[in-house]
């Protein structure tokens, strides 16, 4: 194999190589900030439910107590913070899009709310790591790709269980609407669902593997331009000249083309050696005591 060939091979290798390495690089760093964005987006989303959450509670709740006096009477859009949240969010997602909210429990009064496989094993992990506020990562849900962050839902409050103990002290028209079946037993400090928001990230991740295979597709051509520029230099700057400098070596150790001068203005190593072997052929032609005409 020749020199030409082997210095190509070894830079389409390596070229190759840290073109695969900057694609792949490229959509790590786009993948990253894809997640960084729909995770920023969704804490700041849970942050304005939770204050929601925190304002029903501290102010209106007390209101609501004072104004419907009759215990049996229960208007869920009025004294449930669940369904407050719930049609909140409702309205925003009426302008939002690619936005997903799930107040996930294992027994729900409304069947919609029910967690599932993947919502039981974060609620699950909420309940035995009671220490653990939050949790995140990716999961996929009708074929599409979401990023999720999770909170736990925890029976911190006692109102919460006039509504969600005994189901024989619910209000009735609680009852009425829902049932006894479901949303009942509920105990103090127990983890009984978990807050989840979830941010599509199918579009950003798509468009970050577009940008990384531009990327990779574009170092490929350079490098076959790359290759091309090399392969036209080696042949008319390196290659060329070091076979013809051979061919003259050759003549000369055998005596003939004496008179053929092998001399270059080059001052590169090409140059020097065709310098060099000038001199041998002088050299050899003067031992040989051969006269040459003057070609000048």
């Amino acid at each position: 194999m020749g020199i030409r060939a082997k210095f190509i091979i070894i830079i389409t290798v390596l070229s190759l190589l840290a073109t695969i390495a900057i694609g792949y690089t490229s959509y790590v760093f786009s993948r990253q900030n894809a997640l960084a964005d729909a995770k920023s987006k969704g804490e700041m989303l849970f942050n304005y439910i939770e204050a929601s959450g925190s304002f029903f509670g501290t102010y209106q709740k007390p209101l609501i107590d004072e104004l419907v006096t009759d215990t049996e009477r229960f208007i869920p859009e009025l004294m449930s913070r669940f369904v407050v949240t719930r049609m909140e969010y409702d309205l925003f997602a009426e302008t939002q899009k690619g936005y997903q909210f799930k107040q996930a429990t294992i027994d729900p009064l409304w069947p919609d709310n029910k967690a599932d496989a993947n919502e039981l094993e974060i609620i699950q992990y909420f309940a035995t790591n009671p220490g653990v506020k939050d949790k995140e990562g990716l999961v996929e849900k009708d074929g599409d790709q979401f990023f999720y962050t999770a909170r736990p839902v925890t029976v911190d409050k006692e109102f919460c269980l006039r509504c969600h103990s005994d189901p024989a002290i619910a209000p009735l028209e609680q009852r009425e609407i829902y049932g006894i079946e479901n949303g009942y037993n509920w105990k103090l400090n127990d983890t009984v669902g978990a807050s989840m928001i979830y941010i599509s990230v199918s579009e950003a991740l798509a468009t970050a593997q577009t940008a990384a295979l531009k990327i990779f597709f574009i170092g490929i051509g350079c490098l076959l331009l790359t290759i091309v520029a090399i392969w036209v230099f080696l042949d008319r700057g390196v290659v060329g000249p070091i076979v013809r400098l051979s061919e003259t070596a050759k003549n000369i150790s055998i005596g003939k083309n004496l008179c053929d001068s092998a001399h270059s203005d080059a001052k590169d190593e090409i140059g020097v050696l065709a310098n060099s072997i000038d001199r041998m052929r002088i050299s050899v032609n003067k031992l040989l005591k051969r006269s040459c005409p003057d070609r000048n």
